[in-house]
């Protein structure tokens, strides 16, 4: 009943929420009234249309927004990327690891070539004489050259050209993290900017459409809310089927929804049990659905304005106060959009331990250590992510549970940029470390050999999540172990010794449900988020 009630009352929240942003029921209705041969046109040209939430400013090949990296899909490749089943080839077509871990030996695809015509070679990614090249020197401009590309643990990776199509790595010591980091890594066109790293910014190469583009696609038209690509006809994989994309903005809620139904965009997330049993029970459209290999979890800061307060026990308080079941049928209500997490690691993790032991509610003895540690009758400033979907309704279910034990949360949402300033703050010294006490956060493509972004977390030098040095020299263990076995081992112990010193919350791990208009296929081929990483896949009749 106390469950039932809860969910009543954030659904009643957010219906109020919606009223109020969204104009009323007759908006939709109004907009949605075009015409069924507007919805034909708009889904029988064989464009594939995006929406985006946002139109950042430069086509870089970047990755610092889920927009961005959606925005250089088409256009940019990395060389290859991890997926639960394995590794997914692109600019390379191999990737060898010797047995002690420590030499890479990576070959590029024959045929991979830009659209300019200039095959990728290994100069693209380095020097005949182990120096870097533009695409790593660009990387690490403002750290004085380093990055994750060519620096481990302070130690330079050696680079040794084989052949035009071969290159050999060769790291300071074993690190499991480096397989994701350098498959990603997008490269750029050295040779349009002379292999000069500098003469890259202010440019304005990447705001023109004859950029040269290493992926499927070549961009036709840049707007002020959209960007048009056509299909390559020299690509070197194969000719894509898909011979328009369209990447625009529209907004997100309820504009994106009508947008889709109105067939103005090709496909659209689903976040909510409500829209998904819609579109499942109608024939014209598609479901698709993969783990998005998310971790969304709970911080608590070890600098924030309650720190002195948050000690361990206040800390175990907090998280024996909630209730992760009520999270997933509140916020989420289906296990098909989300399931309880247990670990800091995600199932598609190859260190992840099912039978590690997460969380469980005691609220009895959670009252108990509220009273005992002082954290009872305490305000804690609590921030999220707004853009982010379900965190609003997250945001108001920890709300509930935590006043069970007497502490009273003080909720603010914030849009990405601001959310980020301030929970990383540590790291981006922005001096805003200590304007909160918890946050929530997801960490996403957790997904491969390594600890991925546990990592880093767990790890960090500057000490921002309050994870012991026992911890982070474990996790250095973890990522250093050449044998799987041993590997896997170690990853079990650091799953339960970090649940153990009450930093950080796993509170769900997510899929990714999508809904694509009946003619379009296959957006669950290569389940990689943000998506799509191959656009080959993806049909429109």
């Amino acid at each position: 009943m106390k469950r039932r009630a809860l969910a009543l009352l954030c659904a009643g929240i957010l219906a109020v929420g919606m009223l109020a942003g969204c104009g009323g029921s007759s908006d939709k209705k109004d907009s949605s009234a075009k015409t069924e041969d507007t919805k034909k046109e708009a889904k029988s040209d064989g464009t594939f249309t995006v929406a985006l939430n946002y139109m950042p400013t430069s086509l870089e090949p970047s990755t610092a927004s889920d927009d961005q990296t959606s925005l250089v899909r088409p256009i940019f490749e990395p060389l290859f990327v991890e997926t639960k089943d394995g590794i997914e080839y692109y600019l390379a077509d191999k990737l060898d690891i010797s047995e002690d871990a420590k030499t890479y030996t990576i070959h590029l695809n024959e045929k991979a070539n830009w659209s300019d015509g200039e095959p990728v070679t290994v100069d693209d990614i380095t020097s005949m004489t182990g120096g870097v090249s533009l695409t790593m020197n660009y990387a690490g401009r403002n750290s004085g050259g380093k990055s994750s590309y060519n620096t481990i643990n302070k130690q330079e990776v050696v680079f040794n050209k084989k052949d035009d199509k071969t290159l050999e790595i060769v790291l300071p010591e074993p690190y499991a993290t480096y397989t994701a980091a350098i498959g990603r890594m997008m490269i750029y066109p050295s040779h349009a900017f002379d292999n000069d790293y500098t003469k890259v910014e202010g440019s304005g190469y990447f705001n023109s459409t004859d950029m040269a583009t290493s992926g499927a696609y070549t961009v036709a038209e840049i707007n002020d809310d959209s960007i048009v690509y056509t299909a390559r006809d020299d690509y070197y994989r194969e000719t894509p089927s898909v011979k328009k994309v369209v990447m625009k903005t529209i907004g997100s809620g309820s504009t994106k929804q009508v947008a889709f139904e109105n067939g103005e965009i090709s496909y659209m997330r689903i976040t909510t049990p409500e829209e998904l049993k819609k579109y499942e029970g109608d024939d014209n459209y598609n479901i698709s659905s993969f783990s998005e290999a998310r971790l969304n979890y709970l911080q608590i800061n070890p600098y924030g304005p309650a720190k002195d307060k948050l000690t361990e026990d206040a800390r175990k308080a907090i998280f024996l106060a909630i209730n992760a079941d009520e999270i997933i049928d509140t916020a989420y209500g289906s296990d098909e959009l989300a399931t309880v997490a247990n670990s800091l690691l995600t199932p598609d993790q190859s260190l992840y331990n099912k039978d590690c032991k997460g969380y469980e509610q005691d609220l009895e003895e959670a009252k108990k250590l509220a009273k005992s540690s002082g954290i009872e009758g305490t305000t804690l400033k609590y921030v999220y992510n707004a853009d982010r979907p379900n965190m609003e309704e997250v945001a108001t279910v920890l709300q509930q549970q935590l006043a069970e034990i007497g502490v009273t949360l003080d909720v603010e949402g914030l849009d990405s940029n601001a959310f980020f300033q301030r929970f990383f703050a540590i790291m981006f010294q922005s001096g805003e470390e200590d304007q909160w006490d918890l946050g929530t956060n997801g960490w996403d493509s957790e997904r491969g050999s390594s600890l991925g972004q546990a990592y880093s977390y767990i790890n960090s030098s500057s000490k921002a999540w309050g994870f012991s040095d026992e911890a982070g020299q474990l996790a250095a263990k973890v990522n250093a172990a050449a044998d799987k076995d041993e590997a896997k081992q170690l990853a079990n112990d650091l799953q339960d010794l970090t649940l153990s010193e009450y930093w950080e919350y796993p509170l769900t791990y997510t899929n990714y449900v999508m809904v694509s208009q009946k003619n379009v296929t296959g957006l669950d081929a290569v389940p990689v988020v943000p998506e799509f990483v191959d656009y080959l896949k993806i049909k429109v009749d």
